[in-house]
């Protein structure tokens, strides 16, 4: 036997659920930003530190400083990342979740 929910409840239900896609779609655009930006940056270090012929031809980079650069963005990377990909399955579950609701 299923429990009925009262119209008004399943109402608030629903805009709750609204209210926080919205929320997870605009702190996700706001992550992609800074993800793809340190990512860029992360992506520089790294070609210098792997190619370290590239950093001792350009006389005003610093190999150290550089390691630091990339080794100080990588848990700032992994937090973003993390908090994009719970914001991406919040988006993805959304309509599912709508569809099956609309289906009974």
């Amino acid at each position: 036997m299923l429990l009925k929910i009262p119209q008004d409840q399943e109402e608030g239900e629903s805009t709750k659920m609204i209210k926080l896609y919205l929320f997870s779609k605009s702190v996700h655009r706001i992550l992609v930003i800074i993800i793809t930006t340190i990512g860029f940056l992360m992506s520089i270090t790294g070609i210098l530190l792997k190619y370290t012929f590239i950093a001792t031809n350009l006389k005003f980079l610093n190999l150290s400083q550089v390691r630091y650069i990339h080794n100080n963005l990588s848990p700032l990377f992994s937090i973003v990342f993390i908090l994009m990909i719970l914001t991406g399955i919040i988006m993805y579950i959304f309509p599912l979740i709508r569809k099956h609701a609309s289906s009974n």
